[in-house]
């Protein structure tokens, strides 16, 4: 499960902030990525780790949620009363190696 945000749907009530059990998600000004990881609820350290910043919202200010600490809980998405959030369900497909990549078997003697 993920979460998605539709961001013409927010009205900033921060319901989703205050149900969040790990604090990853943030209302705040935009602006140069260090910045904005220092001024998080819960500021992100880990700088390969990217955040999702969503569009404008109404008054201006964006909504970042630091996915190295999102539990895909869906209490966002439970609590929002605009429906705003939205737990949806995906696919991931992971490549698996071929026969050709495993170690030849040795007989035994």
């Amino acid at each position: 499960m993920q979460t998605v945000f539709t961001p013409k749907l927010c009205i900033e009530c921060d319901a989703c902030v205050d149900i969040c059990p790990t604090d990853c998600i943030t209302f705040t000004e935009n602006g140069e990525e260090l910045d904005l990881r220092g001024r998080l609820t819960a500021p992100s350290l880990h700088l390969d780790q990217p955040l999702y910043i969503s569009d404008a919202l109404k008054t201006g200010r964006i909504m970042a949620k630091d996915e190295d600490v999102c539990l895909h809980c869906g209490l966002c998405a439970e609590r929002c009363p605009t429906g705003a959030w939205d737990m949806q369900k995906f696919l991931l497909e992971i490549t698996h190696a071929g026969t050709g990549c495993r170690k030849p078997q040795r007989k035994a003697a």
